[in-house]
């Protein structure tokens, strides 16, 4: 339960503090409600977790193929032609392929790191914009029974219309289901769109096919279902979202 003593933009601001993005007197304000109010201490600690779980989440990208091909070109000699007769390799030439070899497979690791930042840069700027957003309304995402180990966060944003979700040790469902979103209010549950996490730390967005998704006085409920069946929840409820 949240303090009456704090105000309505407390998350937002707590936001802007795990992003160094507050000045001087908010960050002193931030200071004093982590030594006042426990809810803030651990709202602070699972938006620092999700933060540094996000490039921890990106899958390694493989070289283009012709980067490659010329690397396993360099790293395995050819045959040589029936009419020639065999020669014994020169050391210095095979000190030069192998040496050109390890320098293209470093170029290929940089390459690699370069795909797996410029990916968290895009991650990273769809979390600042979701978090910085005054109206976004965050939740605390726990496992149920059927998947105890899960947990994760959940951002949705009423103006931009778009649910942002990070997980962690949520499993990867099969190609025929997916994980579907569904706001409870008073009324029928509403399909507030779908994910399948690819990784054990994952991070997914989309855009919300529903307004009443972004309702105030909403729970978050996420099932796992069968991609073909329609937008009704019938599988087994996975994980809750607590604001």
């Amino acid at each position: 339960m949240t303090s009456p003593s704090l105000p309505e933009n407390w998350r937002t601001l707590l936001a802007g503090y795990v992003l160094n993005d507050l000045d001087a007197e908010e960050v002193a304000l931030v200071d004093q409600w982590l030594s006042q109010y426990p809810e803030v201490t651990a709202e602070l600690d699972a938006l620092q977790a999700t933060w540094n779980r996000i490039p921890e989440s990106l899958p390694i990208e493989p070289p283009p193929p012709l980067v490659r091909d010329r690397i396993l070109a360099a790293v395995t000699p050819a045959a040589p032609a029936a009419t020639t007769p065999a020669r014994r390799w020169s050391w210095g030439l095979v000190g030069f392929g192998l040496g050109w070899a390890a320098t293209a497979l470093a170029l290929i690791v940089v390459w690699q790191e370069n795909q797996r930042l410029r990916l968290a840069l895009r991650q990273t700027e769809a979390v600042v914009a979701s978090f910085s957003q005054p109206a976004s309304r965050l939740y605390t995402l726990t496992g149920t029974d059927v998947e105890p180990q899960a947990s994760g966060r959940l951002v949705i944003d009423p103006n931009d219309r778009t649910a942002l979700v990070t997980t962690t040790d949520l499993p990867t469902l099969s190609s025929r289901e997916v994980y579907r979103l569904w706001a409870i209010a008073d009324g029928d549950p509403i399909y507030c769109g779908e994910f399948n996490p690819q990784q054990p730390q994952d991070f997914n967005q989309w855009a919300l096919p529903d307004l009443a998704c972004g309702d105030v006085d909403v729970q978050m409920l996420i099932t796992a279902e069968r991609s073909t069946d329609p937008p009704v929840p019938a599988g087994d409820l996975v994980m809750e979202g607590q604001s």
